[in-house]
């Protein structure tokens, strides 16, 4: 007994650290440094989070968890907080502690149940920006042939749906760049950082068709749930402007219409997957496998079985890619820039054609909500020349 209080008091002061660094990476958004400044010193609080499933035990959790409650129960303290509840222009000033303290400890037993049994699945849905980019870099040499998606932690499968979105890029050296649909109700917009999509212009950089979206989840989120959908919004930061108002325009597009995701675990259902998006795609499609922030949330040696699996895939698939973005060390094979830190988002490519890999490349790095890319395609130019 003694040993496992002694586990259980390491454990919680790697989460109050956790708790700590999230408040300073994140200064900026003046809710959550907040809370996490508190929960940093308040080990009764913090301490929810033991009872979380291996690998989850993470500050955004115990959020979730305090969001979804507000979303439900609109009538506790906390609530006033939330721009999603309340909406952005009607919060209060001040410090939200006292308020955020008192619901949790009145709701303790609600928060503990939520941390529990539920896992961080974030379809933030402005992602799309550096998924749309990584698409087209990963296809610079497939000559139009029509996509092929499989998702890797797709939750509700949003992502799927790219090509359904008006993704915008801007850029300081050129004139915005367009891809998916220009006519969407959902909109998503990134700035370039470092130039590459006006540098490419004369490419014409450009969506190729997606003729297939197949997903893999351990807890697939049907969006006519709305239950489900609602722990979806509460993994969502309430105080970026425009992340549930995009949210909620991608649910509205997508119900009746939403891209399959098999339930099952992304190692053991991706050739499932494969098989059945290339029904849809067509045999001479380009499998393009993908995961956004999902395999930070995997152990290390399942992520080798997940390399070892995409391998034995790219003897059956003519034009095979595995797009990447993942904090780093995350993804087998990509090597992060140097420079960036834990936090950051490493976008990786590794391509197979005719059962042959090319040199993996290293794309760049981005904002984790695809709010800035700084990328280059030149590793993909010497290979495709």
């Amino acid at each position: 007994m003694p040993d496992r209080a002694a586990g259980d008091a390491e454990r919680l002061a790697r989460i109050q650290q956790r708790f700590s660094a999230f408040a300073a990476e994140y200064a900026a958004l003046p809710l959550y440094s907040s809370l996490c400044r508190h929960l940093a010193d308040d080990g009764d609080l913090a301490s929810l989070l033991l009872v979380a499933r291996p690998g989850q035990a993470r500050p955004v959790l115990w959020l979730a968890a305090l969001h979804d409650l507000v979303l439900r129960r609109p009538d506790v303290p906390a609530a006033q907080w939330y721009p999603s509840v309340v909406g952005p222009d009607h919060t209060p000033t001040g410090d939200p502690w006292s308020d955020v303290r008192r619901t949790v400890v009145e709701n303790r037993d609600e928060v503990l149940q939520q941390i529990a049994t539920h896992g961080t699945q974030t379809n933030e849905v402005n992602r799309a920006v550096y998924v749309a980019l990584g698409l087209v870099a990963a296809s610079l040499d497939s000559h139009g042939r029509p996509l092929a998606l499989v998702e890797l932690g797709a939750s509700a499968g949003l992502l799927l749906a790219v090509d359904r979105y008006d993704v915008r890029v801007d850029s300081s050296s050129g004139p915005s760049l367009a891809l998916g649909d220009r006519g969407s109700t959902v909109h998503c917009v990134g700035h370039d950082r470092s130039g590459v999509t006006a540098a490419h212009r004369t490419s014409a950089l450009e969506l190729p068709p997606v003729r297939g979206r197949v997903g893999v989840d351990l807890e697939p989120v049907d969006l006519s749930d709305d239950e489900a959908v609602r722990w979806l919004e509460a993994c969502l930061w309430p105080e970026v402007p425009g992340r549930i108002e995009r949210f909620r325009a991608a649910r509205d597009l997508l119900r009746g219409q939403q891209p399959t995701v098999l339930r099952d675990d992304l190692v053991d259902g991706l050739r499932r997957a494969v098989d059945l998006t290339r029904e849809q795609a067509g045999a001479e499609s380009h499998v393009l496998v993908h995961s956004s922030w999902a395999l930070t949330y995997v152990d290390a040696s399942r992520r080798s079985d997940l390399e070892a699996e995409v391998r034995a895939l790219a003897g059956d698939c003519e034009v095979l890619s595995w797009l990447s973005a993942e904090p780093p060390g995350c993804a087998p094979g990509i090597e992060p820039p140097a420079g960036v830190d834990g936090g950051g988002t490493v976008l990786g490519l590794r391509r197979w054609r005719e059962g042959r890999e090319l040199e993996p490349v290293t794309l760049g790095t981005c904002h984790p909500h695809g709010a800035w890319v700084d990328l280059t395609f030149e590793g993909l130019e010497e290979q495709t020349s």
